[in-house]
């Protein structure tokens, strides 16, 4: 084989590539780990489960990111709680690159004997970046998750 037929075919991949463009990949769904907290006045305890949709993605534009939050909870009244148990998760959030920041919060409900809630969404307007979100349950005692991903300007 030629020595410079190796680099002529790594040549014409790179031009052929700088000529047909590129596109940016999408960001790509990230798992929140969970979230520990009691719930529903002090009768309930479980999990919230998380995962953020950075934009531009099919749930959120350029420049923000959607984050969808399920809650499995756990009662030992479980009588006492037939509508399930609820609690107010506040995302809070904080672009890394741009210093911007803020919080969202959604009332994140499931049922009383381990059954998984529906899943709720909110948007944050993060700005594109790299963006560190955490999940809280303020006031309710918790132990908070969080987690970085990216979001693209397009």
């Amino acid at each position: 084989m030629h020595p410079h037929l190796g680099r002529a075919g790594i040549v014409a991949t790179a031009a052929a590539g700088l000529l047909l463009g590129t596109t940016s990949p999408a960001s790509a769904a990230t798992t929140i780990p969970p979230t520990y907290t009691l719930a529903t006045g002090w009768t309930c305890a479980g999990q919230i489960d998380g995962t953020a949709l950075p934009g531009p993605s099919d749930y959120s534009a350029p420049g923000e990111a959607a984050v969808y939050l399920r809650g499995t909870f756990w009662s030992a009244t479980p009588g006492s709680h037939e509508s399930g148990c609820t609690v107010t998760a506040t995302v809070e959030w904080r672009n890394l690159d741009t210093g911007a920041s803020g919080s969202a919060a959604t009332v994140v409900v499931g049922g009383p004997s381990g059954q998984t809630g529906p899943a709720v969404g909110v948007k944050l307007p993060t700005g594109p970046g790299r963006v560190e979100a955490s999940v809280r349950t303020t006031p309710l005692a918790h132990l908070p998750a969080s987690v970085q991903f990216t979001v693209l300007a397009s």
